[in-house]
């Protein structure tokens, strides 16, 4: 389904994203990444912290095309629009972190000391891999 599309249902709203908001997104990615690679951090806050930078960078690629996912289930509709936008280029990785969402919230909201080390280590290099991936496409796309 075509971004239009998701707008269309419902699940995206048009939006003008500017120099500046794109830039605050990426202090807070660079942050979230940042933090997740202190040493001594546990293995939930790394994944928390490395899932969440990938998910910023996602949503700050969609605000380049001229949308926002709605509130309601936001990183559902995230990974499903970047599917549309990478194609078959990077849907391993999407996938990946598609699942990876629904740990991200039960390491949230309901259990602690679910997600091993080695996950940690894992998300925190695929999320480093996927932001540089996602800024190169959104210099692609404008001079921001």
């Amino acid at each position: 389904m075509a971004l239009e599309n998701w707008c269309q249902v419902g699940k995206l709203v048009k939006h003008k994203t500017s120099k500046e908001e794109i830039s605050a997104i990426y202090g807070v990615i660079d942050r979230c990444l940042n933090d997740a690679g202190l040493k001594g951090l546990s293995s939930d806050q790394k994944y928390i912290l490395s899932y969440q930078a990938a998910m910023d960078a996602g949503m700050a690629l969609i605000y380049c095309y001229g949308y926002k996912p709605i509130k309601a289930g936001h990183h559902y509709i995230t990974w499903q629009c970047l599917k549309d936008l990478f194609g078959e280029k990077e849907r391993k990785t999407i996938l990946l972190f598609e699942g990876a969402s629904k740990k991200r919230n039960k390491l949230s909201y309901d259990i602690a000391g679910i997600a091993s080390q080695k996950e940690a280590d894992e998300m925190y290099q695929e999320s480093r891999d996927f932001v540089s991936i996602v800024k190169d496409e959104i210099t692609k796309l404008s001079d921001i």
